[in-house]
């Protein structure tokens, strides 16, 4: 263990790291503390702007709208604290979801088995051209995002996939209610409970933190680092995998497009939320506390009128300004 770094090796153990003055506390949490704030700001923004915007159909339905990247969030966070990007999420969750349409037919084996061990079995992919192929993340991750959007124009020929014969249950999973709350934005919180239970308390959770801090320190203290790629990017595909489900169970049809941009509004989503690109930092919570930043800043640029294409440039400049913010945390 003498080559071990110190932090991976704290991080491996779940010991805590650092003074536990209020002073390291504040430092550590400043993130979450800025993210927290900025969302506050955007409520109240957006409640001065429209007496409807903190109404809870209001608030339910841009949450909804939200889930799906929100799923796909998750997995992104996964795969950036092991140090690696999937640009194929997107593309995974098209495939999961005409496949889904189009297997309805079949049943739960049909419409649930298949589309998420398809995505899986990409996401798996990935990850044996990264460690295997020894392929950088991005060109690796590329590649299976044109690949998997060939399969899906393949599969459903370019044209959306009516699912017939659509189960009441399935319907509710994409367009029911629990109470007030939307089933998406359960299912999005339930993958969220579980990422976060994944990372911070289990030995997998606390290996993707150590392989993103220091590979070669995770390495020698005898953590599989290949195979933590190849899971973590698994992962990933699964929840890009339940994110396509969710979605034509909402729409009823299977669209060849959807899921375009996905990859990076779970990026932004995942910066916003302080998961670095340098691996080993940052939290499923971040993340949520992300995807709801963009949700709400979305909702509240429709409410002034902004066109679609002015916002994928505000998107992108958030990109920047969150690595930009990063590098200075890290200095």
């Amino acid at each position: 263990m003498s080559n071990t770094d110190p932090q991976a090796a704290a991080l491996l153990r779940g010991a805590p790291q650092g003074s536990t003055s209020l002073r390291a506390v504040l430092s550590r949490h400043s993130v979450a503390l800025s993210n927290i704030l900025a969302l506050v700001l955007l409520l109240v923004i957006g409640s001065i702007l429209s007496p409807h915007f903190l109404s809870v159909p209001n608030i339910f339905n841009v949450l909804r709208g939200a889930s799906m990247v929100g799923i796909v969030s998750i997995g992104m966070t996964f795969v950036i604290l092991n140090r690696g990007i999937d640009l194929s999420v997107g593309s995974l969750t098209g495939l999961s979801s005409v496949l889904m349409a189009g297997m309805m037919p079949w049943g739960v084996a049909g419409w649930g088995v298949v589309p998420l061990v398809a995505a899986v079995a990409l996401g798996v992919l990935n990850g044996l051209l990264i460690t295997t192929c020894r392929l950088q993340p991005f060109i690796a991750t590329l590649g299976m995002m044109i690949f998997a959007r060939g399969l899906v124009y393949i599969y459903s020929d370019g044209s959306p996939i009516v699912a017939s014969g659509v189960p009441a249950e399935v319907k509710a999973l994409g367009s029911g209610y629990l109470g007030v709350v939307p089933v998406p934005v359960l299912v999005f919180l339930a993958c969220a409970v579980i990422g976060h239970v994944v990372l911070r308390s289990t030995i997998f959770g606390r290996e993707i933190y150590a392989v993103g801090a220091n590979e070669e320190a995770a390495r020698a203290s005898g953590i599989r680092t290949k195979l933590n790629h190849i899971k973590v990017y698994a992962v990933s595909g699964l929840l890009a995998g339940i994110s396509g489900i969710v979605l034509t169970a909402r729409l009823g049809v299977g669209d060849p497009n959807a899921g375009q941009m996905y990859e990076l509004d779970a990026i932004a989503a995942c910066l916003i939320g302080g998961t670095t690109f340098d691996g080993g930092v940052g939290s499923v919570r971040g993340t949520v506390i992300g995807v709801l930043i963009l949700a709400f800043l979305s909702n509240i640029l429709n409410l002034l009128g902004i066109s679609p294409y002015t916002q994928m440039l505000l998107k992108g400049l958030i990109i920047i300004v969150a690595v930009i913010v990063s590098e200075f945390r890290k200095r």
